[in-house]
């Protein structure tokens, strides 16, 4: 049960050593990760808090023993991230009462913040920061460029150029073109595309053309062309 648990989550520190791995800029990975979070996504972290007594730092008990949600104006408040990966934001730099502290990468969050029912400092941390693994995932192949997947969209054309360029394969192979669908599509694709999105342009008006002849050979009366 526990590595099950386990799986459903990524640490910060697990979200950047991927970020390493893929060369993708630290910097704007953190800037996507900070936008995220302010926007609500959730975030989990094993929580201390402390008082303070004739100057002495108190923890405050029983301890959290499991992740603790961090508030979301802890990212709201936080200041922008630094070059060296951190964040920093204080309300007074003379005399900050009120401050707080992020390590990025760690997973590190140690803010100062006034308790207004007894009107007392009241520090706040949070170690081995976490989000769902899902999301994590959805963060970095954004990172990387990976297009969004689209939830229900049709496996053939995806625009009206590319339904243009069906019902041009359509009359080819009406006027005796025996070439598969594949091949003829292929003729027909943008020549301005390369690489990945060449095959899956070649692919979809592929499929377009297969529908459409499926279409055609159920209803011969309905589908006839003129």
């Amino acid at each position: 049960m526990e590595t099950k648990d386990r799986a459903r989550w990524t640490y910060f520190g697990e979200m950047f050593e991927a970020v390493a791995r893929q060369g993708i800029d630290e910097l704007e990975a953190v800037e996507t990760l900070l936008a995220a979070l302010r926007g609500g996504l959730p975030a989990y972290g094993y929580r201390r808090q402390f008082t303070f007594k004739d100057s002495c730092k108190v923890e405050r008990l029983p301890r959290d023993i499991h992740p603790q949600l961090v508030p979301i104006t802890i990212w709201r408040d936080s200041g922008e991230p630094r070059g060296d990966l951190t964040s920093f934001w204080e309300d007074d730099p003379e005399e900050p009462e009120v401050w707080i502290s992020i390590d990025w990468v760690s997973g590190i969050v140690e803010s100062m913040d006034w308790e207004l029912t007894n009107f007392e400092h009241l520090r706040t941390d949070f170690s081995a920061i976490r989000i769902a693994r899902k999301d994590a995932d959805h963060l970095l192949g954004a990172l990387a460029g990976k297009p969004k997947k689209r939830p229900g969209r049709p496996s053939g054309p995806s625009n009206h150029w590319e339904q243009e360029r069906v019902a041009d394969a359509l009359r080819l192979i009406e006027a005796g073109d025996t070439r598969p669908a594949t091949a003829i599509a292929m003729n027909l694709t943008n020549s301005t595309l390369t690489g990945s999105a060449l095959k899956s342009q070649q692919i979809r008006i592929a499929r377009g053309i297969n529908t459409a002849l499926a279409a055609e050979s159920k209803n011969p009366v309905q589908n006839k062309r003129n």
